[in-house]
């Protein structure tokens, strides 16, 4: 009796508070699909207000980072897509998933706002897009600053919008579009 007790007790205690508590890990997207990193891959973007236009493009390798003509620099791990400061697209991109940075000594919060979003720019349509979003206090509580990148499967990032919100209502600041792309 004791020693079948002790072996159901044995059985019981493999397998932990940790492993029987934790809900599945949620699949999602792999965040690479949504950046295509590859020399010679460019994107054209125009921005509002002014109606700018300023093409990136990728140019050589610095081991596992890609660096573009703008010394910007951007690679995927096992966790994400990330630039030299933080992660521009986080596993799991499930909605509601979220990461921090630190930027500046702000702790910057992005969130997973969709995974099904639809964007039209003059570089096409784009369905099944990515929508990452940060919200920032604005001073005096006079609101808050958002800002939404959006990204397509394939292309990579096609749009930024920044807005504010207050009690006045949603006022859009900026907004960089995808004008043209070209990805191996």
């Amino acid at each position: 009796m004791k020693r079948s007790a002790f072996l159901l007790l044995a059985l019981a205690s493999c397998k932990t508070a940790e492993t029987r508590d934790k809900p599945p890990a949620p699949s999602g997207a792999d965040p690479a699909i949504y950046y295509p990193l590859a020399v010679g891959n460019s994107w054209t973007y125009e921005y509002t207000p002014g109606a700018r236009r300023e093409t990136i493009q990728i140019v050589g390798r610095d081991g596992p980072w890609f660096v573009d003509d703008h010394r910007g620099r951007v690679r995927a791990d096992a966790e994400g897509v990330r630039d030299a400061d933080q992660y521009l697209l986080h596993a799991p991109l499930t909605p509601g998933a979220h990461w921090t940075a630190v930027q500046n000594l702000v702790v910057q919060h992005f969130t997973v706002a969709a995974v099904d979003a639809t964007v039209k720019t003059r570089a096409g349509a784009f369905s099944k897009c990515v929508v990452v979003r940060n919200e920032s206090p604005l001073p005096q509580g006079a609101g808050k600053f958002v800002t939404e990148w959006t990204y397509a499967p394939h292309v990579g990032l096609v749009q930024v919008r920044t807005q504010t919100v207050s009690s006045r209502g949603t006022q859009e600041q900026s907004r960089l579009d995808l004008a043209a792309y070209r990805v191996q």
